[in-house]
C-alpha cells in the first residue's frame, strides 16, 4: 500500500525512540496535541570517549611488611576504584589492582604480618575487602556491614577483631576476620539526636571512643565487651561543637579533631583515658589540616600533624608541639597533599620514623623528621575513568567539564581538533556560566566561584582567579548559576548537618548579596531570569548533606532581586523533591522536575497551567543534577534529561521525543546547536536534524522495482518485492522493513536502513549527508565508497552473509 504524503517514524540514531507525553489534567490545560507522534528529529551520537583517566587517591595508610620493609597503602577512586601497595623506602609498585565494582576510596587497616583491610563504596553502599601480603589476592570480607551504606573508619583492636564505626544510622560494629561475624553495636546516639555520622573513633583498652556529626557532635565511649554506651561531656566552652571528624590514640590520650573550631585558636581535644579527665587543652593552638590529621603514634607516645603550612610534633609527656622543618623543604609543592602517615622501622631504641605525604594524584614523599632527609616517589597508582559531574560550552565554543572529587583537573573538549585535554582545576566543579565574556565556575567545598578568560593561559587560582566563598554565608555548593547580562544568580545548598540553602545575586563587582532559605528548609537547586527582570528558582527539600529534610514539596519561587524579596512560592508538581531544571520560553517559565514531569508557569497568570509526564523515570539526585532542561538556539524547541534519557519536547504541541536512552546525567547546547551530554565516564557529542517530509510511504506490502529521485521514500513496517534505485536528490529511510533488494544507491542525500532484512545486495555510492546501515540482515554483498561520511552501524551491528567492501566493511 502506498500514501502520499505524511512524515516518517523516525528511527531516532543512537537507540532513540517516541514517547507520548501524559497530561495531568489541570484545569487551564494548553492547546496542543498530548498524542504520540514524533517530532521527526535524528540524533547522531558520537562518543567522545572517557572524558579523563587518571589516579585520584585520598586515602593512605603505612605498614610494615613481615619481612620488615615499609610500605604505603593507597586507595584510590574512579571507574573502577583501585588498591595500590607500594615500597615507602624506593617507591617501588609491590602491588596494584582495580577492584570492581565500587568507585571511591575509604579508610584502610593495616594488620601486624602486611596484610591490610580497606573499604571502597559507591551510591548502594561499601564493601570492606582484605589485601593479603603473601599472595597479593583481594577478597571480599563483608558488605554493607550492620546495613549501613559507608563506613567512616576502621580499626584493628587489641582482641584481633576489626571495629568501624558508620553512616546514616552512627552505629558501631565489629567483625571477626577468624568467623566472619559481625557484632551490631546498634547506634551510639538517640534517634532524635540528628547526627548521622559516626566518624571520630579510636580503639583503646577495649573501649571504643566515637564523636559524631553533623548537628550536634556528641562524643560517647563503647565498652566493646558489654556494648554500654556512656556519653561523653565536654567542657563548656566547647558546647558550639557540631561534628567530631578524626580521633587518634596516642599514649593514654585520645586526640579528637572537630568542628567548628575554635576562632583564632584550635580544634584539637585531648582526653585522658588513665585519668578519664580532659587534658592537653588549647595544646594545639591552631587548626589541624587533613580530613585525617593525625598520624599513627609512635612507641613512646608522640605523633605528628600539619597546620599552618608545617608539620608538627605532638609529645604526650609534656602536651608539647615542636615545628619538624618541613615548611623549609619543597615537598609542598610536589602536589595536593591528602593524606599523612607515620612509618615506623626497627623497634625500641632503634626504632626510626618517617613522615609519609600522599598527594592527590598518587605520588608520595618520605620525610624523617629528626634528620630532615627527603624524598619524593612518582605515581604508581594506575590511572582509573574519572565520574564525570558537570559541562559548560564556554564562550570560547570548547566544551568544559567537571569530575567528581577529582584530582585537581578539568577536561576540555575542543570541537576542531575533536581531542579532550586535561587542565589545572578544582576537586570538583558543580556549575559554570559565561559572563562578560569569562567563565565562571562554582566549585564544591565550601562554595568557591572563580573567573577566568578562557582565551588566555589556563592556570587554576591564577586565570581562572577566585573571586569569592559562600562558605561564609554557610554555603557549600553552588548548583547552578544563570546569568540576565547584568547579575549573576547562584543557587546553593548549605553547608553539611545544615538545612536549606540560598540564593545568591551579584554584578562580580560590589554587588553580592546572599539571601537564605527562600522556602524554609529548602536548598536552591535551579535558576534562571524571566523576561520581567524576576528570578525564578527551583528547591530542593534537601539541604546540606546530613540535614533534615524538610517537610513540604519541592517549590517554585518568583524573587524580586532589585526588592531583594521573594514575590511568590508555589508547588508547581505535588509529591516532587526538587525542581531541578528552569528555562523561558516567550511568556512562561517550563521547568522539569526530578520526578520526571514537565510544568509551564504562565509569568502573566500567576499559575501552573500545564503539567506534562515524560514518562522517563524519575531522578535520585538530591539537589536535581540529573535532570535539565535548556531553550535550544534556533530550533524552537526545549532539549533535556530526565530519568538518565536525552528528549527533545515542542513547547506549543506538546510533543516529545526521546533522543538518546539510558545513561546521561548532565548537557549543555553550544550556539550551533550541538548538544553535549556527559555519561557516567564519557562525553557525547548529539547533532540533531529534523527527518525530511515522506514523499512517499510504504508500511504494506509492494510489488515492483522502484526509482526514486528528488525525493523521500519511507519503508516503515512494510516489504518491497522488487529493486530499489536511488539517485541524485532521493532519500531512503527504512524501518523495520523486509526489501527484496538489489538497493542501489548512486549520488543519494540520505541512506538510513535500521532493523530490516535486505534479501538481495546492496551499494551505496556519493551519499551526500549521512548513511546508516543498523542492526539489519543483509543476505548479499555489502559495498559502499565515497560516501560523504563514513556509514555507521550506531553500535548495532549487521549480520551480513555476502562479501563487505569500502567503506562498510566493518559494519
Amino acid at each position: 500500500m502506498i500514501s502520499s504524503p505524511t512524515r516518517p517514524h523516525v528511527r531516532l540514531i543512537a537507540a532513540t525512540a517516541v514517547a507520548a507525553v501524559t497530561s495531568l489534567g489541570l484545569a487551564s490545560s494548553a492547546s496542543g496535541d498530548d498524542g504520540s507522534a514524533s517530532l521527526g528529529l535524528t540524533a547522531e551520537v558520537i562518543d567522545r570517549g572517557h572524558i579523563a583517566t587518571e589516579p585520584n587517591t585520598s586515602f593512605a595508610e603505612a605498614g610494615t611488611l613481615a619481612d620488615g620493609t615499609p610500605v604505603l597503602y593507597i586507595s584510590g577512586s574512579g571507574e573502577p576504584a583501585s588498591f595500590t601497595v607500594v615500597n615507602a623506602e624506593t617507591g617501588e609498585l609491590i602491588s596494584g589492582a582495580e577492584v570492581a565494582p565500587k568507585i571511591i576510596g575509604g579508610p584502610i587497616q593495616p594488620l601486624p604480618d602486611g596484610s591490610a583491610y580497606f573499604g571502597l563504596r559507591s551510591g548502594s553502599g561499601i564493601i570492606i575487602y582484605h589485601w593479603d601480603a603473601e599472595t597479593h589476592e583481594i577478597t571480599e570480607a563483608v558488605e554493607n556491614p550492620v546495613g549501613e551504606r559507608l563506613v567512616r573508619e576502621l580499626q584493628l583492636g587489641d582482641d584481633g577483631l576489626l571495629y568501624g564505626s558508620t553512616y546514616p544510622n552512627t552505629k558501631v560494629f565489629s567483625y571477626d576476620p577468624a568467623t566472619g561475624e559481625v557484632r551490631d553495636y546498634g547506634s551510639i546516639v538517640d534517634e532524635q539526636d540528628g547526627d548521622t555520622y559516626a566518624e571520630g573513633f579510636s580503639v583503646h583498652d577495649g573501649t571504643a571512643y566515637v564523636g559524631t556529626g553533623m548537628q550536634n557532635g556528641n562524643l560517647v565511649a563503647v565498652d566493646l565487651d558489654s556494648g554500654e554506651i556512656s556519653t561523653m561531656e565536654v567542657p563548656a566552652e566547647y558546647d558550639h561543637i557540631s561534628r567530631f571528624y578524626r580521633s587518634q590514640q596516642v599514649g593514654d590520650l585520645i586526640a579528637m579533631a572537630f568542628s567548628p573550631g575554635i576562632s583564632g585558636g584550635t580544634n584539637t581535644l585531648f582526653w585522658d583515658t588513665a585519668a578519664q579527665d580532659w587534658a592537653c587543652d588549647g595544646a594545639i593552638g591552631t587548626f589541624v589540616n587533613l580530613n585525617n590529621p593525625y598520624t599513627e603514634s609512635t612507641e613512646d607516645g608522640r605523633f605528628y600533624y600539619k597546620a599552618s603550612n608545617e608539620i608538627w610534633e605532638f609529645d604526650t609527656t609534656d602536651c608539647s608541639v615542636t615545628p619538624t622543618g618541613w615548611i623549609d623543604t619543597d615537598l609542598a609543592g610536589t602536589g595536593n597533599h591528602r593524606a599523612l602517615s607515620l612509618v615506623t622501622t626497627g623497634e625500641g631504641s632503634a626504632a626510626e620514623h618517617a613522615l609519609l605525604g600522599l598527594n592527590r594524584d598518587g605520588s608520595f614523599w618520605r620525610f624523617d623528621p629528626e634528620t630532615g632527609e627527603q624524598a619524593y616517589f612518582e605515581s604508581q597508582v594506575s590511572g582509573s575513568r574519572l565520574t564525570a559531574h558537570s559541562i559548560h560550552v564556554g564562550p570560547d565554543d570548547r566544551v568544559y567539564m567537571g569530575y567528581y572529587l577529582s584530582p585537581s583537573l578539568l577536561g576540555r573538549f575542543d570541537p576542531t581538533t575533536e581531542e579532550i585535554e586535561a587542565i589545572s582545576g578544582p576537586s570538583q566543579a558543580d556549575s559554570w556560566a559565561t559572563f562578560e565574556g569569562d567563565i565562571l565556575t562554582g566549585s564544591y567545598a565550601n562554595a568557591v566561584v572563580h573567573r577566568g578568560d578562557p582565551t588566555a593561559e589556563w592556570d587554576w587560582d591564577t586565570n581562572p582567579s577566585q573571586q569569592f566563598r559562600l562558605i561564609s554565608e554557610g554555603q557549600d555548593r553552588i548548583i547552578e548559576m544563570a546569568t540576565d547580562g547584568a547579575l549573576v544568580a547562584m543557587a546553593t545548598v548549605s553547608d553539611y548537618g545544615v538545612r536549606g540553602g540560598a540564593l545568591t545575586l551579584t554584578d562580580m563587582d560590589e554587588r553580592r548579596d546572599t539571601y537564605r532559605d527562600l522556602v524554609d528548609a529548602q536548598s536552591t537547586a535551579s535558576v534562571t531570569f524571566g523576561p520581567d527582570g524576576l528570578v525564578y528558582a527551583g528547591t530542593s527539600i534537601r539541604g546540606g548533606l546530613s540535614s533534615q529534610n524538610s517537610p513540604l514539596d519541592a517549590h517554585l519561587v518568583v524573587f524580586d532581586p532589585d526588592a531583594g524579596e521573594v514575590v511568590e512560592a508555589l508547588v508547581p508538581v505535588p509529591d516532587n523533591d526538587v525542581v531541578s531544571g528552569l528555562t523561558v520560553v516567550g511568556n512562561s517559565i517550563w521547568g522539569v522536575t526530578n520526578t520526571g514531569i514537565l510544568f509551564e508557569y504562565d509569568i502573566t497568570a500567576g499559575e501552573v497551567v500545564e503539567r506534562l509526564e515524560l514518562g522517563t523515570g524519575a531522578s535520585s539526585s538530591p539537589w536535581g543534577l540529573a535532570s535539565t532542561i535548556q531553550a535550544h538556539p534556533t530550533d524552537g524547541l526545549l532539549y533535556g534529561i530526565s530519568g538518565s534519557d536525552v528528549f527533545a519536547f515542542d513547547p506549543h504541541s506538546h510533543q516529545v521525543q526521546i533522543l538518546a536512552e539510558d545513561g546521561y546525567k548532565r548537557m549543555d547546547i553550544a550556539p550551533d546547536g550541538t548538544i553535549y551530554a556527559l555519561g557516567e565516564t564519557n562525553l557525547y557529542e548529539i547533532a540533531i536534524e529534523r527527518a525530511p517530509e515522506c514523499t512517499t510511504t510504504i508500511d504494506g506490502r509492494h510489488d515492483g522495482p522502484l526509482a526514486i529521485s528528488d525525493e523521500v521514500l519511507c519503508v516503515t513496517g512494510g516489504s518491497v518485492h522488487g529493486s530499489i534505485t536511488l539517485s541524485e536528490g532521493a532519500t531512503l529511510i527504512a524501518q523495520d522493513a523486509q526489501l527484496a533488494g538489489p538497493v542501489h544507491s548512486t549520488n543519494a542525500t540520505v541512506v538510513e536502513i535500521v532493523g530490516s532484512t535486505v534479501s538481495g545486495p546492496v551499494t551505496i555510492t556519493g551519499t551526500s549527508e549521512r548513511t546508516v546501515l543498523s542492526d539489519n540482515q543483509i543476505r548479499g554483498p555489502l559495498s559502499c565508497s565515497d560516501n560523504a561520511s563514513a556509514p555507521t552501524d550506531l553500535g548495532s551491528p549487521n549480520v551480513i552473509s555476502g562479501p563487505q567492501t569500502g567503506q562498510c566493511s566493518d559494519l
